[in-house]
């Protein structure tokens, strides 16, 4: 069994790094609540909990980040894989590419044959989870992507770490919009927390029609993510959970969402 209390104070002395980076990179667009909350900061290690709520998956909010100790047991499992530590210096990335093709199963695999720990998964999972500490908005599809998006665009240009594994269909989605709206409106969004102001900024900044495609695409997303994954996470626990996550995420379907996105790049005949 890994020493919890010890991988605790390892990734707090982590947190305090990608706090001051996050505050470094997007700053200018996070709340003035959370910057005061991040100035005011003198005790970091309260913010990580690492506790069994019944799934691999962590979460976070504006006070904690939340890692799940069920993963411990997984990785005590995973440890006796015939594939586990084969392969060392293999990379979920190549030529720095923020956008890939990678998926959970990507990771799945990287992890088994790396000879990852549980502690380097708490590690990969950090500066995601991070940025929703520090006001990044996951309350939707689209979000999450934006929030993975700007978590591997800050640890390429700081070299930090972390999986380029999640959300990967959502950053795609992201990226896709970014094209769209520009990369200030998609880091303004990534901390705005109400959707109704989210779809305010955008037609002030951008205009009503593509408010209108904001909200087309929230909406169908969300709807698809939900029917697809997020109802299902409560079966996510032990070895066949990481499996049955890969499994579900991979039946995820944006099609509609992404003929919306192309079909307004046509009609106003905007390369991607």
């Amino acid at each position: 069994m890994d020493n919890i209390e010890k991988i605790h104070q390892d990734l707090t002395l982590k947190i305090n790094d990608y706090i001051k980076a996050i505050f470094k990179g997007y700053g200018k667009y996070m709340p003035e609540n959370i910057i005061k909350k991040i100035k005011n900061l003198t005790n970091y290690n309260h913010i990580i909990k690492i506790e069994d709520y019944g799934n691999i998956s962590a979460h976070a909010n504006n006070y904690h980040v939340y890692l799940p100790l069920s993963a411990t047991k997984v990785f005590d499992k995973i440890k006796k894989y015939p594939l586990y530590g084969i392969n060392k210096k293999h990379t979920t990335t190549k030529d720095n590419n923020i956008i890939n093709n990678n998926t959970f199963l990507t990771y799945i695999y990287h992890t088994l044959v790396t000879g990852n720990k549980v502690k380097d998964y708490y590690d990969d999972l950090l500066l995601h989870e991070t940025m929703h500490y520090c006001g990044g908005d996951g309350a939707s599809v689209l979000k999450e992507g934006m929030n993975e998006l700007l978590t591997r665009i800050l640890a390429q240009k700081y070299n930090l770490k972390t999986s380029y594994c999640g959300y990967p269909k959502e950053v795609k989605l992201c990226n896709k919009l970014m094209s769209l709206l520009g990369k200030e409106t998609i880091y303004q969004l990534a901390f705005i927390k109400d959707f109704n102001d989210e779809l305010m900024y955008i037609q002030n900044k951008c205009g009503y029609q593509l408010a209108k495609l904001y909200y087309d695409v929230t909406k169908i997303a969300n709807e698809e993510f939900y029917q697809k994954y997020y109802k299902h996470t409560n079966n996510f626990n032990g070895v066949k959970g990481v499996f049955k996550k890969a499994q579900l995420y991979s039946k995820i379907n944006y099609t509609k969402v992404e003929k919306l996105i192309n079909d307004y790049y046509k009609k106003h005949n905007i390369k991607h």
